[in-house]
């Protein structure tokens, strides 16, 4: 039908009427309660203000869509199987919306609406991926490959400078009165 949602910015209002005649003729030969509902969201025929149901029945009640409806029923139209696609889960969602919306469920059409829009790629998502390694997880060579990076990219191994020097006399490790050296 179209490429991408992108196409739809540039059809005109008969594109949408010839869509929604087609779309309905095929969602009430599959008898769906909705089949108007549906053929609205598919051809693109929404308002914010209203609730779908009222914006499908005036789509359905216009002449020129009931001369479009006749003419998609008289051509004969076949309902095929179809493999699931985003538009399938679309309706359905769709269907899911208007029962909730009927029995007052509004969490549950809420819901619907928020899983349409991320099928639509209109809600942005966020994917966290942690990620942590352990030096006893690596190998020797991997430990040294690490090091040698860090090596590098910090401009060469780092020396702390500065003196030595002994103030008295302790025991050594031996136990022995060392003396002070220089």
């Amino acid at each position: 039908m179209f490429a991408g949602m992108d196409d739809l910015d540039t059809i005109t209002s008969e594109d949408r009427d010839a869509i929604f005649a087609r779309v309905y003729v095929e969602q009430r030969a599959l008898k769906k309660g909705n089949a108007a509902e549906i053929a609205c969201v598919r051809a693109g025929i929404t308002s914010p203000e209203l609730n779908m149901s009222i914006v499908a029945s005036r789509q359905l009640a216009r002449p020129e869509v009931q001369r479009l409806v006749m003419a998609a029923e008289a051509s004969g139209y076949e309902v095929e199987r179809r493999e699931y696609t985003r538009d399938l889960f679309l309706d359905e969602l769709q269907a899911v919306v208007q029962a909730a919306m009927d029995k007052g469920a509004y969490p549950s059409a809420i819901s619907a609406v928020k899983t349409q829009a991320q099928l639509l790629g209109m809600l942005d998502q966020t994917v966290n991926v942690n990620h942590s390694v352990s030096a006893k997880d690596l190998s020797l060579s991997e430990l040294r490959a690490l090091v040698a990076r860090e090596v590098i990219e910090s401009g060469g191994p780092s020396l702390i400078e500065g003196e030595f020097k002994v103030i008295g006399r302790g025991e050594g490790r031996d136990g022995k009165l060392d003396e002070g050296r220089e």
